[in-house]
């Protein structure tokens, strides 16, 4: 198969014509977007030491990038078809990447920045998913659009809620997170 094809090949599969940029954008998508989704997964259910989660929280993060990258080039090609999938892949590459910084640097709190973060990608990168996708999915297409934008967040809250009650103290840490802010606006805090 020449790089030439893609386009035709793909045109069933998508729904449309596409050109041979967004074509090539969209496999570099998929091939992310599939890496991002499992290594994602696994890393969330992984010890939470050093090894295995941090190595494949790296592999996401990276993941998501390229999928934010080619989700842009995809949506200003098609802008008024995909407009909402350069939102969706801004939030999630910006969720992952105050998760991943709060983690580098280990601000106070950063557990639950980093859980709160990278689980928030991981539920708008799913979303983009359905949203995108749903529709022509064999089991899901009867279902109305509303399922696909709130469905992965119904899902996702609850379990990230789960690992910020396993591995953190929210009150604690959110305390921790805000008061710096706190000082640097001049709003009184109390004596430590």
């Amino acid at each position: 198969m020449l790089i030439q094809d893609l386009p035709e090949r793909l045109a069933p599969v998508i729904g449309h014509q596409p050109t041979l940029l967004f074509s090539v954008l969209l496999v570099f998508h998929v091939f992310a977007g599939i890496t991002g989704v499992a290594t994602g997964a696994i890393a969330a259910l992984s010890p939470k030491r050093p090894g295995r989660h941090p190595v494949l929280g790296g592999v996401y993060f990276w993941a998501l990038a390229l999928v934010f990258v080619t989700s842009t080039g995809m949506s200003i090609l098609r802008w008024s078809e995909d407009a909402y999938l350069f939102v969706l892949g801004t939030l999630a590459f910006g969720c992952a990447f105050f998760g991943l910084t709060a983690r580098r640097h280990r601000w106070p709190g950063w557990t639950t920045a980093h859980i709160t973060g990278m689980g928030a990608s991981y539920v708008v990168l799913l979303t983009a998913f359905y949203v995108d996708n749903g529709p022509r999915l064999p089991l899901w297409k009867e279902l109305p659009s509303l399922a696909f934008w709130i469905g992965p967040t119904l899902i996702g809250v609850p379990i990230i809620a789960r690992a910020l009650a396993g591995h953190t103290h929210v009150l604690g840490d959110l305390r921790a997170l805000v008061q710096p802010w706190r000082r640097s606006v001049g709003t009184p805090t109390e004596a430590p």
